[in-house]
């Protein structure tokens, strides 16, 4: 490797020094296919991912998304061990949690827009009777702590699936049903009375059917009888006209309050797991790059070699030996490394051959220098 310091006096001794001085924690990264944006993911595969219902199917579907690594040269018992580490491992773990937590968030965000895309028209058989998930669903859904809002708006569609009554009769010829509907117009703007969404959210449909009764209560209907039929046909009427578009608005609301968090959380987790498979490329591109090397560098502005000795550290490694790339960008046999220092920077353009343990390119310094490197792997990575 080359340093940006005058070159008609750089040595060995003055790279080690260099290298010991100028160390600064590694920063790598890599190209990452990773996943698409969520919105495409769920525009694209809108019905499987609906279906989903489990930690387990999610995971499951995730491995679609998954970008596709080259296989590291670990034999076949590493693998194995490596595997059954992670099943116990606290980060993967909490890997698992963020997919699985992404996929929920998706669906919610797919069952939201199904929701608030149903007729108007038609209000019982779209709005609040369809679109609701399976038991399992609903079960793994909630499992989400994250997706705490949802938790309200199902109960909620849930009550009004269960009990909503009848369709509406036709009122007697002679009804006071306007009357009926005044009245509880300026019983529900009274302010010791709780708006009939608190109200249904507390005591269902039964407590609606005791509100709306109290107005044959009133010491002057009590002279006026009515038949248990036509109280009902009133009931029906202001249910069906008055309190299901009001509860259409109240679960519109508490349905677009769910899909902003669902979005929130969809991207964070996306985040999240971009940032991981960026790490993972990045790490498997470090293994490649991981062990001891032979460093050759030739400068064109002076035809002078210099020769050293480059250990590129293992994944995870705390303390490396030199300083490292800041950039590693692997794809296929095509190596590009960028160098960072106080003084400037270097780029380093190199292909990997004889089953990586031939290193050959050209590298450019901000300083001026630039050349060629030759690299022979001495010794494999300690934890390849």
């Amino acid at each position: 490797m080359s340093l940006p310091i005058p070159w008609r006096w750089l040595n060995l001794p003055s790279v080690v020094f260099c290298l010991c001085t100028l160390w600064a924690p590694p920063l790598v990264s890599a190209h990452t296919n990773g996943f698409e944006h969520p919105g495409n993911i769920l525009k694209e595969h809108r019905q499987k991912i609906l279906q989903l219902s489990s930690d387990n199917e999610a995971l499951a579907f995730n491995e679609n998304f998954m970008p596709k690594l080259q296989q590291r040269q670990h034999s076949a018992s590493r693998r194995a061990a490596s595997k059954k580490r992670e099943t116990t491992n606290p980060i993967f773990l909490e890997r698992q949690t963020t997919i699985t937590t992404f996929w929920a968030a998706l669906v919610t965000i797919g069952m939201i827009q199904e929701f608030r895309a149903a007729p108007k028209s038609s209000l019982i058989d779209h709005f609040f009777l369809g679109n609701l998930p399976s038991d399992a669903q609903r079960e793994w859904l909630l499992s989400k702590t994250s997706l705490k809002g949802l938790k309200h708006l199902l109960e909620f569609q849930k009550q009004l699936s269960v009990s909503l009554p009848q369709e509406p009769v036709a009122l007697p010829p002679e009804n006071d049903y306007s009357r009926f509907t005044y009245f509880h117009d300026q019983s529900n703007s009274a302010i010791d009375n709780p708006s009939w969404t608190n109200l249904f959210n507390d005591l269902g449909f039964k407590g609606i059917e005791n509100r709306l009764h109290e107005y044959w209560q009133q010491r002057e209907q009590q002279t006026q009888p009515i038949s248990d039929a036509h109280k009902q046909a009133y009931i029906q009427q202001y249910v069906a006209s008055k309190l299901l578009p009001m509860f259409h608005t109240y679960l519109l609301t508490q349905a677009i309050q769910v899909e902003a968090q669902a979005y929130e959380v969809a991207w964070e987790s996306w985040n999240r797991i971009q940032q991981w498979q960026q790490q993972e490329q990045s790490d498997h591109a470090m293994m490649r790059l991981c062990g001891t090397w032979k460093w050759i560098i030739h400068n064109h502005q002076n035809h002078g070699d210099h020769k050293t000795t480059m250990t590129f550290i293992s994944p995870g490694q705390d303390t490396p030996p030199q300083v490292q790339p800041a950039t590693v960008l692997i794809h296929g046999d095509a190596v590009y490394l960028k160098w960072t220092f106080p003084q400037g920077i270097q780029e380093d353009s190199l292909l990997l051959s004889n089953r990586d343990t031939r290193l050959e390119g050209t590298f450019t310094n901000s300083l001026g220098p630039y050349g060629s490197i030759s690299g022979q792997r001495l010794l494999p990575c300690q934890n390849g």
